[in-house]
């Protein structure tokens, strides 16, 4: 769907609103996809999905209505949308008021974002099976065991309402994830990358990375649990920073004392030095790496922002009610995430390190205490006993509580960046992050997990 395309069938759903204020979101989706284990593709598919999300008001009562549209046919498109219209008014009359009422978003100026490549949003189920041969190739090279999901998709994305604001981006990512396994089951290693360009993607690497971690991680020592100085891969950082910072920086959370970013009589930390000075966090959804949807749910505009300028808390994300009660204006908000390095390689944090651990993936990272941003979750899929300078062997997995924040207080040494996917998280936002090297990391007990 063009975006000239977009503009017509929105704005024609529109014409048969009977209430002042509707609001449509149209996504329109071609998504491939090929799951493989071991060592074999096992299943392949490819969907093309238009849904759409009419919300309209009756005064400040509000009310949504969702539906599959047939985008690829105009007339039926804007029948479809009139019906949903139609059904979030009749459920609108019903609703009850809205206490955070706001007027709709009028037209809003968006960074130009490219971030759409033809080659990645168009494969064929041929292309993706080529792909993932090349890694199953170098998965029996190495004598290990592989499983993993390669997918690609081509994504339009439009916000349009009765005030007159029109936003569209189009849009297309690829990410592989692959687990490699020793064939006695007693290593793993895991590798992740994604790419708005396809052909950016070395899918022999991305094995050749998980087996080699697969292999060296079989048969891991068991060491106490307790506090060490530590080494977090991109990975690593990208599963616990990035899967749970952004939900912190909620201004709102942060008012109400709910925040690790709280100060007392209802003030924030804005503005204080909170993290180690080399901390840069930002968002940028024209970045050339990780280039992301350029605006919200409701339209508003996400601009390159600071949230973190060496070390310093430089914004708190407010929503535009909240904006409103705090007199100031709505945002930022982030649609990627991005940190500063130092350029380092891994080998030299490693080089640099007495005695500590190297962390390459935490995995089912839940919430312990959302004021001081405290997380658990277990490492996995390949976790190092460094001594010397060197890496001395494998280790057992552990159990951790930790927090991002505290993280960022303990750095010693940043490394490389890297583009990263979380794995819990990767189709909300995208990521460029460093390695990090820490003063401590909080294990808390031993996981029989491998």
């Amino acid at each position: 769907m063009t975006q000239e395309q977009a503009r017509e069938i929105t704005a024609q759903a529109l014409k048969a609103a009977s209430v002042p204020e509707v609001q449509i979101s149209i996504d329109h989706r071609r998504h491939g996809f090929i799951r493989f284990a071991r060592n074999n593709p096992s299943t392949s598919g490819l969907t093309l999905t238009g849904t759409a999300n009419v919300t309209a008001w009756k005064g400040k009562r509000r009310a949504s209505a969702v539906g599959a549209v047939d985008l690829a046919n105009p007339k039926n498109a804007i029948t479809e949308l009139r019906a949903l219209v139609k059904q979030a008014e009749q459920l609108a009359a019903i609703a009850p008021e809205d206490r955070e009422y706001l007027p709709l978003l009028g037209p809003q100026k968006y960074p130009k974002v490219n971030a759409y490549d033809a080659a990645t949003a168009e494969m064929t189920a041929g292309a993706r099976a080529e792909r993932v041969a090349d890694a199953i190739r170098e998965a029996n090279q190495r004598k290990v065991v592989v499983a993993g999901f390669f997918e690609q998709s081509g994504t339009d994305s439009t916000v349009a309402n009765s005030a007159g604001l029109f936003a569209y981006h189009r849009g297309s990512v690829a990410t592989m994830s692959v687990t490699a396994r020793t064939p006695d089951d007693r290593g793993s290693g895991y590798n992740a990358v994604s790419s708005s360009r396809v052909s950016s993607i070395d899918f022999k690497e991305i094995a050749a990375v998980a087996a080699q971690k697969a292999v060296a991680s079989h048969d891991g020592k068991e060491i106490k649990p307790q506090e060490y100085p530590a080494i977090l891969e991109p990975q690593a950082v990208a599963d616990l920073i990035g899967n749970t910072l952004p939900g912190v920086l909620d201004a709102r959370l942060a008012d109400e004392g709910r925040s690790v970013f709280s100060a007392p009589e209802g003030k924030t930390r804005l503005g204080e030095t909170i993290f180690d000075p080399r901390v840069n966090l930002y968002a940028d959804p024209a970045h050339q790496v990780i280039p992301s949807i350029p605006f919200d749910d409701n339209g508003y505009p996400i601009h390159k922002v600071d949230f973190v300028r060496e070390g310093v808390l430089k914004n708190l994300s407010y929503s535009r009610f909240w904006a409103q009660r705090n007199k100031r204006g709505p945002g930022p908000f982030l649609s990627n995430l991005i940190m500063d390095g130092a350029g380092t390689p891994l080998s030299k944090l490693i080089a640099n390190m007495e005695r500590g651990v190297l962390v390459t993936r935490l995995w089912y990272i839940r919430m312990v205490d959302p004021q001081q941003a405290l997380f658990t979750g277990l490492t996995r899929d390949g976790l190092f006993w460094i001594e010397d300078g060197k890496i001395q062997h494998p280790l057992k997995n552990f159990r951790f509580n930790e927090s991002p924040y505290r993280l960022l207080t303990q750095i010693q040494e940043l490394g490389q960046t890297l583009p990263v996917v979380a794995g819990e998280r990767y189709r909300d936002y995208r990521m460029v992050l460093p390695a990090m090297k820490v003063k401590s990391f909080r294990f808390t007990s031993t996981s029989d997990a491998i």
